[in-house]
């Protein structure tokens, strides 16, 4: 009896983990903190990494704190584009201009 309340005990407080991964488009190192800090602002976020080449975010997150779109929404309001959604433009044009990452010329420029 003491065995199975044990079990039913730390299920019922275990997180339910989820990993998962989206493209977010960014340019730079900079795009990369900005990326991250925003999704790690959401509540239930416990790691968060986007590889600048790749455009590969990577979050892992309690599914019963908060949500894919929601992570997605935090990052889109930081000015950036996931394959889920697109920044405004107010958000956007607020991101330093060497990260314009619709920019092609800047995109090329951030290649050398």
């Amino acid at each position: 009896l003491f065995s199975i309340f044990s079990i039913l005990a730390t299920a019922s407080f275990a997180q339910s983990n989820t990993d998962t991964t989206m493209i977010v488009n960014g340019v730079c190192g900079m795009c990369q903190d900005v990326i991250e800090n925003s999704a790690m602002e959401v509540p239930g976020v416990s790691t968060a990494s986007w590889n600048m080449n790749s455009k590969v975010f990577t979050v892992s997150y309690d599914a019963e704190q908060t949500s894919l779109q929601v992570i997605s929404d935090s990052i889109n309001a930081s000015g950036y584009d996931t394959e889920y959604n697109t920044a405004t433009d107010e958000a956007y044009y607020s991101l330093h201009k060497c990260c314009y990452y619709r920019d092609p010329e800047v995109v090329e420029d951030h290649k050398k």
